[in-house]
C-alpha cells in the first residue's frame, strides 16, 4: 500500500495514518493496537470523541473508524460533517449498536463501510482489511483522476482536434475540436449526438467505423468525410480513431484534421490541368478566352476576371473575355461600352513591365477605372495582353499559392496565344 507521504513527495517510509474514534479509551487503544499489528505501514492515532476528531483532519488522516454512541456526537454526525470538509477521505463506522436504520442513514450519509463489532479477536482482522481496502481504493480513484487530468490537459493542448465519444454522445472534445466544426467552445458539445456535426451522406460510414473501433478494433490510416457546421458551411476533414477507456466506459478517441484546404488546392490543380488540356486544343483566340475564364472561376470564389489582349496599333489593352459577375459589375458601373482601357490605367503599366503583380488599394489609385476592389491580381501573357483577376466581396487577398496557381495558367494562356498565331487586335 502507498503510504500517505509518498503520494505527496514525502519519504517512503513514512506511514499512512488512521484515525479511530471512541469515547472509551480502553476500547479505543485495544482497537489501536491490533489495527497496527495486522497493518503494515500504518500508524493508528486515537481520539476520544467526534468534536476533536473533525480538527484532526487537519493531520491528513487516511482513513477514520468510529463509533457510533457517543456523548458529544455521534458517529453518523461526525461523518456529516466530515463530508462536508472532504468528499473523498474514508470512514468506517465501526459500532456495537447496530440496526438496519442505522446503516441505511450511513450510506446516505456516505459511509465508506459499516461493520459491526463483535466478539474475539477476527473482528480487527476484518476490520484492518476493511481499512486497507478503502485506503487503497482512495488511492487508486485519486491516481485514476490524476491520469485522467493529464490525459485531459495533452488532449487540450493538442494541435489536431480531438474528440471522445463512446457511439451515442460526446464525452471530451478540446478547443481545436470546437473550432473544426463551428462551436463556441464553451464545452456545449459535450453530451451531443456525435454524428450531429457529420455531414448526412458520411453518417452510416463513419457509423460503422466507429462501432469497431468501440469493439477494440484499431482503424488504420486517415478517414476522410465532411463536417456541416451549424452555418451550414462545409469542412472537409480526416481522422483516425483508437479505441480508449474513459470514466470507466469503452470509448472511441478521433483525432481530426482540416483538409479543406488542401483538397481545394487539390482540385485547383486537377482544374488548371484540364483548362492546359483544353487550351491546348483552342482553335481561336475566342476560345483561349472561354477556357480562361471558366478555369479562372473553378478557382477562385465568385471572380471578377478579364483576358484582355494588346492592340498595338492603338497601343492600349483591349477585352477578349471576361467572367459573367466582371460583366454584371461593367454593367452597372457604365463600363460595359469601354471599347479598351486608357493608356493611363495602371492595368497598362503592368502589362508593359511584364511581371505579376498584386495591386492593393487598388479602389483607391488614380489609374484605376472603378473603385468596386480592395485588391487586384494581374498577370501579363507575354506579348498577348493581361489576365486581371479580383473578387467582388473583397476576400480573395492572393496569398503565395494563388499567385503560384495564376502564373501556371497564364503560362498555358501565353503559349495558347502563340500556337494560334494571336498577334494583335
Amino acid at each position: 500500500m502507498a503510504s500517505r507521504e509518498a503520494r505527496t513527495g514525502a519519504p517512503e517510509t513514512a506511514e499512512s495514518v488512521v484515525l479511530v474514534v471512541d469515547d472509551e479509551p480502553d476500547v479505543a487503544s485495544v482497537t489501536a493496537t491490533y489495527l497496527e499489528r495486522h497493518l503494515d505501514g500504518v500508524a493508528v492515532t486515537v481520539e476520544s470523541g467526534g468534536t476533536n476528531a473533525i480538527d484532526r483532519l487537519e493531520d491528513n488522516i487516511d482513513c477514520v473508524v468510529s463509533d457510533y454512541e457517543m456523548p458529544d456526537i455521534d458517529g453518523l454526525e461526525l461523518l456529516r460533517r466530515i463530508r462536508q470538509r472532504d468528499a473523498d477521505i474514508p470512514f468506517i463506522l465501526f459500532t456495537a449498536r447496530g440496526s438496519e436504520e442505522i446503516a441505511s442513514e450511513a450510506i446516505s450519509a456516505g459511509v465508506t463501510d459499516y461493520l459491526q463489532k463483535g466478539v474475539g479477536t477476527d473482528q480487527y482482522a476484518v476490520l484492518a482489511n476493511r481499512i486497507e481496502n478503502a485506503i487503497a481504493r482512495r488511492e487508486s480513484e485519486a491516481a485514476a483522476a490524476e491520469t485522467k487530468t493529464r490525459y485531459q490537459r495533452l488532449l487540450a493542448s493538442s494541435p489536431h482536434a480531438v474528440g471522445v465519444h463512446d457511439g451515442e454522445e460526446l464525452l471530451f472534445a478540446n478547443e481545436r475540436f470546437h473550432e473544426l466544426v463551428g462551436s463556441d467552445g464553451d464545452g456545449s458539445l459535450v453530451g451531443d449526438d456525435p454524428h450531429s456535426f457529420v455531414h448526412e451522406d458520411d453518417r452510416d460510414a463513419l457509423d460503422q467505423r466507429a462501432r469497431r473501433v468501440l469493439n477494440g478494433e484499431r482503424t488504420t490510416g486517415w478517414y476522410q468525410w465532411r463536417v456541416r457546421r451549424p452555418t451550414g458551411e462545409i469542412r472537409h476533414v480526416e481522422s483516425r480513431a483508437a479505441p480508449v477507456g474513459f470514466d470507466g466506459r469503452a470509448a472511441s478517441q478521433v483525432v481530426l484534421r482540416d483538409v479543406t484546404e488542401r483538397r481545394r488546392h487539390e482540385c485547383r490543380i486537377r482544374t488548371l490541368h484540364d483548362a492546359t488540356r483544353r487550351l491546348v486544343t483552342a482553335e481561336e483566340p475566342d476560345d483561349v478566352g472561354e477556357i480562361t475564364m471558366e478555369a479562372v472561376v473553378d478557382v477562385f470564389e465568385k471572380p471578377v476576371a478579364g483576358l484582355w489582349v494588346f492592340d498595338p496599333a492603338g497601343g492600349v489593352l483591349v477585352p477578349l473575355a471576361a467572367t459573367e459577375s466582371a460583366k454584371a459589375l461593367a454593367a452597372k458601373d457604365d463600363l460595359d461600352t469601354m471599347s479598351s482601357l486608357p493608356e493611363w490605367t495602371v492595368e497598362l503599366a503592368v502589362f508593359e513591365a511584364g511581371e505579376q503583380r498584386v495591386i492593393k488599394g487598388y479602389a483607391d489609385r488614380d489609374d484605376t477605372v472603378t473603385d468596386e476592389f480592395e485588391t487586384v491580381l494581374m498577370h501579363p501573357l507575354g506579348r498577348h495582353g493581361l489576365l486581371t483577376i479580383a473578387a467582388a466581396n473583397g476576400t480573395t487577398k492572393f496569398d503565395e499559392s494563388e499567385r503560384d496557381l495564376v502564373g501556371i495558367l497564364g503560362r498555358s494562356v501565353t503559349a495558347a496565344m502563340d500556337r494560334v498565331g494571336y498577334d494583335s487586335v
